[in-house]
Protein backbone atom coordinates (compact mmCIF):
# COMPACT_ATOMS: atom_id res chain seq x y z
CA UNK A 1 0.00 0.00 0.00
CA UNK A 2 1.28 3.45 -0.90
CA UNK A 3 -0.41 6.84 -0.82
CA UNK A 4 1.31 10.05 -1.88
CA UNK A 5 -0.25 13.48 -1.41
CA UNK A 6 1.75 16.68 -1.59
CA UNK A 7 4.87 16.02 0.53
CA UNK A 8 3.27 13.21 2.58
CA UNK A 9 3.75 9.52 1.86
CA UNK A 10 1.96 6.71 3.68
CA UNK A 11 3.35 3.30 2.74
CA UNK A 12 3.38 -0.25 4.01
CA UNK A 13 6.14 -0.86 6.53
CA UNK A 14 9.00 -3.05 5.32
CA UNK A 15 11.70 -5.01 7.14
CA UNK A 16 14.13 -2.10 6.75
CA UNK A 17 11.71 0.05 8.84
CA UNK A 18 12.03 -2.24 11.87
CA UNK A 19 14.92 -0.30 13.41
CA UNK A 20 12.98 2.98 13.29
CA UNK A 21 9.71 1.47 14.55
CA UNK A 22 11.50 -0.40 17.32
CA UNK A 23 13.24 2.79 18.48
CA UNK A 24 9.92 4.68 18.55
CA UNK A 25 8.03 1.87 20.31
CA UNK A 26 10.70 1.56 23.00
CA UNK A 27 10.82 5.33 23.66
CA UNK A 28 8.55 6.27 26.57
CA UNK A 29 8.25 9.89 25.36
CA UNK A 30 6.83 8.67 22.05
CA UNK A 31 4.60 6.00 23.58
CA UNK A 32 3.27 7.92 26.59
CA UNK A 33 -0.03 8.88 24.89
CA UNK A 34 -0.59 5.20 24.11
CA UNK A 35 -0.18 4.30 27.78
CA UNK A 36 3.44 3.15 27.72
CA UNK A 37 5.47 5.88 29.46
CA UNK A 38 8.37 3.43 29.80
CA UNK A 39 8.18 2.34 26.14
CA UNK A 40 7.24 -1.17 25.08
CA UNK A 41 10.58 -2.82 25.80
CA UNK A 42 10.01 -4.80 22.63
CA UNK A 43 12.78 -6.89 21.05
CA UNK A 44 13.62 -6.30 17.40
CA UNK A 45 12.39 -9.79 16.48
CA UNK A 46 8.86 -8.92 17.64
CA UNK A 47 8.89 -5.68 15.64
CA UNK A 48 9.91 -7.63 12.53
CA UNK A 49 7.15 -10.19 13.20
CA UNK A 50 4.54 -7.42 13.43
CA UNK A 51 5.72 -5.90 10.16
CA UNK A 52 5.67 -9.27 8.41
CA UNK A 53 2.24 -10.36 9.68
CA UNK A 54 0.53 -7.67 7.60
CA UNK A 55 2.69 -8.00 4.51
CA UNK A 56 0.00 -9.68 2.34
CA UNK A 57 -3.00 -8.70 4.40
CA UNK A 58 -5.78 -6.18 3.88
CA UNK A 59 -4.80 -4.89 7.35
CA UNK A 60 -1.68 -2.77 7.27
CA UNK A 61 1.10 -1.31 9.41
CA UNK A 62 2.48 1.76 7.66
CA UNK A 63 5.19 4.37 7.81
CA UNK A 64 4.40 8.07 7.49
CA UNK A 65 7.02 10.10 5.64
CA UNK A 66 7.21 13.84 5.09
CA UNK A 67 9.58 14.95 2.35
CA UNK A 68 11.02 11.41 2.40
CA UNK A 69 11.79 11.43 6.15
CA UNK A 70 10.10 8.83 8.40
CA UNK A 71 8.14 10.84 10.99
CA UNK A 72 5.49 8.45 12.26
CA UNK A 73 3.43 5.34 11.85
CA UNK A 74 -0.13 4.23 11.35
CA UNK A 75 -2.06 1.02 11.09
CA UNK A 76 -5.56 -0.03 10.20
CA UNK A 77 -7.73 -3.10 10.46
CA UNK A 78 -10.69 -3.74 8.19
CA UNK A 79 -13.78 -5.46 9.51
CA UNK A 80 -15.91 -5.99 6.41
CA UNK A 81 -18.62 -7.71 8.48
CA UNK A 82 -19.03 -4.40 10.35
CA UNK A 83 -18.49 -2.25 7.22
CA UNK A 84 -15.83 -0.43 9.23
CA UNK A 85 -12.15 0.43 9.37
CA UNK A 86 -10.29 0.78 12.66
CA UNK A 87 -7.12 2.90 12.28
CA UNK A 88 -4.54 4.34 14.63
CA UNK A 89 -1.74 6.83 13.97
CA UNK A 90 1.07 8.66 15.66
CA UNK A 91 3.54 11.34 14.60
CA UNK A 92 6.59 10.16 16.49
CA UNK A 93 9.12 12.84 15.61
CA UNK A 94 8.44 15.92 17.76
CA UNK A 95 9.78 18.33 15.11
CA UNK A 96 6.77 17.37 12.95
CA UNK A 97 4.10 17.67 15.65
CA UNK A 98 1.81 20.70 15.95
CA UNK A 99 2.42 21.73 12.35
CA UNK A 100 -0.88 20.61 10.80
CA UNK A 101 0.47 17.36 9.38
CA UNK A 102 -1.79 15.21 11.57
CA UNK A 103 -4.97 16.56 9.99
CA UNK A 104 -3.59 16.07 6.47
CA UNK A 105 -2.44 12.52 7.27
CA UNK A 106 -5.79 11.54 8.78
CA UNK A 107 -7.82 13.00 5.90
CA UNK A 108 -5.55 11.30 3.35
CA UNK A 109 -5.90 7.97 5.14
CA UNK A 110 -9.68 8.28 5.44
CA UNK A 111 -10.08 9.11 1.75
CA UNK A 112 -8.00 6.02 0.93
CA UNK A 113 -10.04 3.77 3.24
CA UNK A 114 -13.33 4.95 1.75
CA UNK A 115 -12.16 4.64 -1.88
CA UNK A 116 -9.61 1.83 -2.18
CA UNK A 117 -11.05 -0.83 -4.49
CA UNK A 118 -9.33 -3.78 -2.78
CA UNK A 119 -10.54 -2.79 0.68
CA UNK A 120 -14.07 -1.97 -0.46
CA UNK A 121 -14.37 -5.11 -2.60
CA UNK A 122 -14.72 -7.07 0.65
CA UNK A 123 -17.64 -4.88 1.70
CA UNK A 124 -18.06 -1.15 1.36
CA UNK A 125 -16.52 0.74 4.28
CA UNK A 126 -19.31 2.90 5.71
CA UNK A 127 -17.56 4.20 8.84
CA UNK A 128 -14.16 4.66 10.41
CA UNK A 129 -13.83 4.18 14.17
CA UNK A 130 -10.94 5.04 16.52
CA UNK A 131 -10.19 6.26 20.02
CA UNK A 132 -7.79 8.36 22.04
CA UNK A 133 -7.14 9.03 25.69
CA UNK A 134 -9.06 11.67 27.62
CA UNK A 135 -5.79 13.51 28.32
CA UNK A 136 -5.04 13.89 24.61
CA UNK A 137 -7.08 17.07 24.22
CA UNK A 138 -4.98 18.22 21.25
CA UNK A 139 -6.06 15.15 19.28
CA UNK A 140 -9.69 15.57 20.34
CA UNK A 141 -9.63 19.15 19.00
CA UNK A 142 -8.34 17.91 15.64
CA UNK A 143 -10.90 15.10 15.43
CA UNK A 144 -13.86 17.31 16.28
CA UNK A 145 -12.91 20.68 14.73
CA UNK A 146 -10.82 19.73 11.71
CA UNK A 147 -11.91 16.19 10.79
CA UNK A 148 -15.59 16.59 11.74
CA UNK A 149 -15.77 13.30 13.63
CA UNK A 150 -18.49 12.42 16.11
CA UNK A 151 -17.53 11.64 19.70
CA UNK A 152 -19.54 8.46 20.31
CA UNK A 153 -18.55 7.52 23.85
CA UNK A 154 -16.35 8.40 26.80
CA UNK A 155 -15.37 5.16 28.53
CA UNK A 156 -14.06 5.81 32.04
CA UNK A 157 -11.48 3.41 33.44
CA UNK A 158 -11.32 1.61 30.10
CA UNK A 159 -7.84 0.19 30.65
CA UNK A 160 -4.77 0.39 32.84
CA UNK A 161 -1.57 1.83 31.49
CA UNK A 162 1.90 0.43 32.04
CA UNK A 163 2.15 2.09 35.46
CA UNK A 164 -1.22 0.76 36.62
CA UNK A 165 -3.03 4.08 36.15
CA UNK A 166 -6.60 3.74 34.92
CA UNK A 167 -7.15 5.56 31.62
CA UNK A 168 -10.32 6.92 30.06
CA UNK A 169 -10.91 6.28 26.35
CA UNK A 170 -12.72 8.73 24.08
CA UNK A 171 -14.27 7.00 21.07
CA UNK A 172 -14.76 8.65 17.67
CA UNK A 173 -16.45 7.80 14.39
CA UNK A 174 -16.93 9.35 11.00
CA UNK A 175 -19.28 7.91 8.42
CA UNK A 176 -18.72 7.87 4.71
CA UNK A 177 -21.60 10.34 4.32
CA UNK A 178 -20.18 12.74 6.95
CA UNK A 179 -16.69 12.57 5.47
CA UNK A 180 -17.79 13.40 1.94
CA UNK A 181 -20.24 16.11 3.05
CA UNK A 182 -17.50 17.87 5.02
CA UNK A 183 -14.43 17.36 2.86
CA UNK A 184 -15.69 16.65 -0.67
CA UNK A 185 -19.10 18.37 -0.95
CA UNK A 186 -19.18 18.18 -4.77
CA UNK A 187 -18.59 14.42 -4.67
CA UNK A 188 -21.17 14.02 -1.91
CA UNK A 189 -23.90 15.56 -4.13
CA UNK A 190 -23.14 12.96 -6.82
CA UNK A 191 -23.45 9.98 -4.47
Amino acid sequence: MRIEKDNITIRSAQAHDAKTLNAWWNDGRVMEHAGFPNGLGQPMEETLRQINENRNSINQRCMIEIDGTPVGELNYKIHSDKAAAFPGWKICETDYQNKGYGTKIILTLFEFLFTDEKINSLGKIERIVWDTTLENTRAQHVYESKIGATKTKVEENAWQDQLGVWRTAVHYEITRKQFYALHFPAVNKQQ
